[in-house]
């Protein structure tokens, strides 16, 4: 399915105009956060289940690391204690701490994603401590949920900054390594808001379809251009929600 067909599906179920009062208000964020994890958990589930199933030969979890960015709270948190259930060796990477303790087998690094020099430092000492990570989950993201003209410069650089350009920092100081065993997995969260831009939160989608376009790309380089067919990529969306069913009697 590709994005028109997508997006034409979106908006066959929404009907921007109808919501578009209750979604600038402010109740958007409750809305958005609440579709983020309920997707998120589905998509993350799915995704592993199906890379286990389809490629056992070579994906055994006792042995992969996964790191997930913006790990200690949110939608990362979710998919950081999923994992460490699973028995997975997890790197949660984040700005702050999680507010109570992750397992054994869950360790976290403090890590601004939009510094490179940090990324790198930090990157070694993960190395050093718990060993190569062998998926990426591109998780972390920030809204400033915001019209336009009330948006400051900060603002607006930092969405961008943490929603798609950690994503080109983080893939270029992780991926040769993968590139080089042709072994790994790299997971883009991305979001309806890719496809249905609603008001209040114009650059939040801006940088959601830029992080869509980021991992097309970077999955055609894998095949066509470093030829490493085994290092997998999946982007996750929350589209396949069942928005009607489980909004009707609240807010259309």
């Amino acid at each position: 399915m590709n994005r028109l067909e997508i997006q034409d599906r979106l908006l066959a179920i929404i009907n921007p105009n109808a919501l578009g009062p209750i979604l600038s208000s402010k109740h958007t964020p409750v809305i958005l956060r609440t579709l983020g994890a309920l997707g998120l958990a589905y998509a993350i589930n799915k995704a592993f289940n199906r890379l286990a199933l389809n490629n056992s030969s070579s994906w055994d979890w006792r042995r992969e690391i996964v790191l997930v960015t913006g790990g200690s709270s949110g939608l990362g948190e979710l998919v950081v204690r999923k994992l460490a259930k699973k028995c997975v060796k997890v790197v949660a990477v984040d700005l702050n701490a999680p507010k109570t303790l992750f397992p054994a087998n869950v360790s976290f690094y403090k890590l601004d994603v939009t510094n490179p020099e940090k990324i790198r430092r930090v990157a070694q000492v993960i190395r050093d401590e718990v060993g190569e990570p062998t998926v990426l989950v591109n998780n972390a993201g920030v809204a400033a949920m915001k019209p336009i003209l009330e948006e400051t410069d900060q603002e607006i650089r930092r969405t961008f900054d943490v929603n798609i350009v950690a994503h080109f920092f983080l893939v270029r100081e992780l991926l040769p390594h993968m590139i080089k065993e042709n072994h790994g997995h790299i997971i883009t969260i991305a979001s309806m808001a890719s496809f249905v831009t609603l008001a209040s939160n114009v650059d939040y989608s801006c940088s959601k379809a830029a992080a869509l376009t980021f991992h097309e790309g970077l999955t055609q380089e894998l095949k066509y251009r470093y030829k490493a067919n085994n290092v997998c990529t999946r982007q996750e969306l929350v589209h396949n929600i069942p928005l009607r069913g489980l909004f009707a009697n609240t807010i259309i």
